[in-house]
């Protein structure tokens, strides 16, 4: 009986000691994926962050290369012109030289819109609302559209590298819909709730599903626009309406 009670405490014992060894290696699993996933996350992160800021350097470089290379021989042949004209006396000539001088200001004005685009000087200097104002009527005066704004205060309380990042996200989503949407009009406001800052995008162009178009589309507009809030910290949101569309930028309110 003492044997056969020393088996039975020996099974269990053993038994004990390989559920508990097994629960300890399923333990030790589960807290190495989680912190496998963790680095991988950071790894993630990082690459993403570094990928924008790699991004921003290169717009300043384009456009800096645009400023002293392009837009000086632009302008430096436009003053050649302009003196080839002063000279010319053949009507003809006069009238060709007064063409080419015309196409070279289409040019200067092309380059300049793309520098401001690439840099967003008015960015730093003034912040996010008078950017956002100075670029919906850029937009307005290029396209048949109307847009309105509003703001719940003149000064939006986020950091420089937000702004920016809102700022591309805003114009991508823009772009996007005078691209494909057919909108007549866009309604723009920045409003505030509770601890989040709300930037709402409304319209009445085709309706499109984001989410559903982020799936499909082998294009980088709308993967741009998700990698830039991921880098902020923000979410996007489409409310579903009965006519055009409508989508909500949340972002947590930094006062």
């Amino acid at each position: 009986m003492e044997s056969e009670a020393g088996l039975k405490m020996l099974f269990w014992t053993g038994t004990a000691i390989m559920v508990f060894s097994a629960l300890g290696v399923l333990l030790i699993t589960l807290l190495y994926q989680k912190k496998v996933h963790k680095i991988r996350q950071k790894e993630s992160e990082n690459l993403l962050k570094a990928s924008l800021e790699s991004e921003k350097r290169e717009r300043k470089r384009i456009a800096t290369d645009f400023h002293d290379s392009v837009s000086g021989d632009l302008n430096a042949i436009r003053n050649y012109i302009s003196i080839l004209d002063q000279k010319e006396k053949d009507p003809i000539n006069k009238d060709i030289l007064l063409e080419i001088k015309s196409s070279l200001e289409d040019m200067l004005s092309n380059v300049q819109n793309i520098n401001y685009n690439l840099m967003l000087p008015l960015l730093e200097s003034s912040g996010l609302v008078p950017t956002l104002n100075d670029y919906f009527e850029r937009v307005k005066r290029m396209n048949n559209i109307v847009i309105t704004a509003h703001y719940y205060q003149k000064t939006i309380p986020v950091s420089s590298s937000d702004a920016y990042e809102l700022y591309r996200i805003i114009q991508e989503l823009i772009s996007n819909t005078l691209k494909h949407g057919n909108a007549g009009y866009i309604d723009f406001s920045i409003v505030e709730n509770d601890n989040l800052l709300e930037m709402h995008i409304s319209d009445d162009s085709t309706p499109f599903d984001f989410y559903k178009n982020l799936k499909d589309t082998s294009g980088m507009g709308l993967k741009n626009i998700i990698s830039r809030i991921k880098h902020i910290g923000a979410a996007l949101e489409q409310i579903p309406v009965d006519k055009g569309n409508k989508i909500i930028l949340r972002l947590k309110n930094p006062e």
